[in-house]
């Protein structure tokens, strides 16, 4: 493959691994490849990676479940209560530890 050149600044774009992207907002995509404009810092996509974004992100949303709640208390502690079905899809357990994540004001993720 040849050099990647950024078109703002006329200088070649080194490759890098991006931890977390949006390709497609809300949908986090990790390890992402791509190429970084060291003057301006831009992300600049070759063809093939955009098709393994759109190939990732369709996957994911293919898999997706879309659940209203409402926020409860219990203690002094707020709750969210976890529906059955995502419960079965995911194989969650009484006692199993997350991991959540801010993603902004108005979203977060939970790792299982």
């Amino acid at each position: 493959m040849g050099k990647i050149v950024c078109k703002k600044c006329n200088i070649e774009a080194k490759e890098v691994v991006l931890e977390n992207y949006e390709y497609e907002e809300g949908i986090p995509l990790r390890n992402v490849n791509a190429h970084e404009c060291s003057n301006c810092k831009e992300f600049i996509f070759t063809e093939d990676q955009v098709e393994e974004m759109e190939q990732k992100t369709d996957m994911i949303k293919s898999e997706m479940f879309a659940f209203n709640r409402k926020v409860t208390i219990s203690g002094r502690s707020l709750v969210i209560n976890i529906p059955e079905d995502l419960v079965k899809h995911m194989n969650i357990l009484k006692g199993k530890m997350v991991k959540i994540i801010p993603a902004g004001k108005k979203r977060f993720i939970v790792e299982i």
